[in-house]
C-alpha cells in the first residue's frame, strides 16, 4: 500500500465560517463555526485513517522507513514535521508572532519548572520547534502582517488621535536615522499604558475612524477589508485592546485568488477574513500580541518579535518540470504545490506527501494501484513510491517535506 485516504479534524473556533468548511467536505452546516481543518500528526488534532480507524501517526510509525523514507528518519525522527489546514475565517484571529528554532528551543527549556506549576494555556511555548507558515488564498484573503515603515505609521496615527498622540507619543522621533527603534518605543509605550489612558485613546481613534469618510471600510468591490474596518469591527469584540491600532501599524495585506503569504518566525501577523490553505511548522508556539482574551506576556513577545519598517510581498510561485506550481518558501519542514487541472507524471520522490482536493476530482495511479480523490479529501502517499501519475479536474494541493 503507497496510498491511504485520512479523516482531518474540524476545529471550531469563535472566528470561523458557518459554510466554508462544510461545503468542501460536502456536508451539512449545524449553525456552528467551522474555524480549521487539520490534516497531519499534531497531537492537538491527529487525523485518522480512514480505512482502519486508527491516528495517522500510529499508522505511520508502525511503517516508518516505507512512508518517511530513511532520509526523513535521519531528520526529523519518525514524525510528520508540518500540518496542513484549511482556513475558513469569518473575523480577524489574535494578533500574533511566532518563535525560531533557537528561540523555541531556548523557550522551551526556560520552561520547564514553570509547566510543571502551571496549566498548558499559560505557557508561552507549548514545544521545541519553531513556527513558519504559508497561506494560499482560496477566496480573496485580508490579512495583517509585519510592520509598516515609521513614515507610514506616525503621520496616521497622530491624525486619527491627536490629543492622545502630543500626550503619549509626541516623543517619537518620525525623522530618526533609527526607525526600527522608535517603532518598537511606540509599540511598547502602547501595550504598557495604563488602562484608563488606553481607553481614551482608543475612544478617541474610533471616533475619528467613524467620522473620516475619505477613509474606506472595505475596497469598492467589497472583497478586503481596509485599515479602518479591521478596527471598527474588532472594536465591540475588545474595546480596551491596543491590538485595535494594528490595522495602522501593520501592513494590511489584500490576497486575490491564487495568491500566497509566507510567515517568517518573528514575524506579527493576524489573519483577518477570507478562505485558505495553510500550510506551517507542525508547533503550537504563538506569543500573542492583541485583538485576544488571552495571555498576552508583553516581555517574551517583544524578545522574539522582528521589529522591522517593511514592505510584504506575495510568495513567488514557479511551474516546476512536472507543471506542478511550487510556493517558494525557504523551510526545510514543509513545502506547498499546486496542480490545477492537467495531467501530471510526479517521479524521482523521496518525501512523504499529502494531497488535498480542493475543487473537482483527482485520478491517482501508481502501478496497480488506482485512486480517486474527490473534493474535500486528503490521502497520504508514501516516500518510498518511485513514481505515480495524476489527473486532476479542479485543484490538487500537495504538502511534502523539502530534500
Amino acid at each position: 500500500m503507497n496510498i491511504v485516504k485520512i479523516k482531518a479534524q474540524v476545529k471550531e473556533y469563535d472566528w470561523g465560517n458557518m459554510s466554508f468548511i462544510p461545503a468542501l467536505l460536502g456536508q451539512k452546516e449545524d449553525g456552528k463555526p467551522k474555524a480549521e481543518l487539520w490534516m497531519g500528526t499534531h497531537p492537538s488534532g491527529d487525523a485518522t485513517v480512514e480505512a482502519t480507524g486508527e491516528s495517522l501517526s500510529t499508522f505511520l510509525t508502525n511503517d516508518s522507513l516505507h512512508w518517511f523514507g530513511q532520509e526523513h528518519l535521519d531528520r526529523f525522527g519518525p514524525e510528520l514535521p508540518l500540518l496542513l489546514k484549511v482556513l475558513a475565517i469569518d473575523h480577524p484571529l489574535s494578533i500574533q508572532c511566532h518563535p525560531t528554532e533557537v528561540q523555541a528551543k531556548e523557550g522551551w527549556e526556560r520552561e520547564t519548572a514553570f509547566r510543571t506549576r502551571f496549566p498548558k494555556e499559560l505557557w508561552n511555548y507549548k514545544d521545541s520547534n519553531r513556527k513558519a507558515e504559508v497561506i494560499y488564498a482560496l477566496t480573496p484573503i485580508t490579512a495583517m502582517c509585519a510592520f509598516r515603515p515609521l513614515a507610514q505609521i506616525l503621520p496616521q496615527l497622530r491624525a486619527l488621535m491627536p490629543i492622545g498622540y502630543a500626550k503619549h507619543f509626541s516623543g517619537i522621533d518620525e525623522h530618526s536615522s533609527h526607525p526600527d527603534k522608535e517603532i518598537s518605543t511606540l509599540f511598547e509605550l502602547l501595550y504598557t499604558m495604563k488602562q484608563e489612558e488606553l481607553v481614551l485613546c482608543i475612544e478617541e481613534y474610533i471616533a475619528s475612524l467613524r467620522d473620516r469618510e475619505d477613509l474606506p471600510y472595505a475596497t469598492p468591490d467589497g472583497l478586503f477589508l481596509e485599515s479602518k474596518g479591521i478596527a471598527l469591527s474588532c472594536y465591540e469584540t475588545f474595546p480596551k485592546d491596543p491590538g485595535l491600532f494594528a490595522p495602522f501599524f501593520l501592513n494590511v495585506k489584500h490576497l486575490q485568488k491564487g495568491e500566497a503569504l509566507y510567515l517568517e518566525p518573528r514575524t506579527l501577523h493576524a489573519y483577518v477574513l477570507g478562505n485558505g490553505i495553510e500550510l506551517m511548522s507542525a508547533s503550537d508556539n504563538v506569543l500573542r500580541g492583541g485583538l485576544t482574551h488571552k495571555k498576552i506576556d508583553l516581555h517574551e513577545l517583544m524578545k522574539i518579535m522582528e521589529v522591522k519598517g517593511k514592505e510584504v510581498e506575495p510568495v513567488l510561485q514557479l511551474v516546476g518540470t512536472s507543471g506542478r506550481v511550487h510556493l517558494l518558501t525557504p523551510t526545510e519542514e514543509f513545502h506547498l504545490m499546486v496542480c490545477p487541472s492537467g495531467a501530471y507524471t510526479i517521479g524521482d520522490r523521496k518525501s512523504i506527501e499529502l494531497l488535498f482536493c480542493t475543487e473537482g476530482k483527482v485520478s491517482f495511479s501508481a502501478g496497480k494501484e488506482r485512486v480517486e480523490i474527490g473534493k474535500g479529501e486528503c490521502h497520504v502517499v508514501a516516500a518510498s513510491l518511485e513514481t505515480y501519475k495524476l489527473e486532476v479536474e479542479g485543484t490538487l494541493f500537495i504538502a511534502d517535506v523539502p530534500r
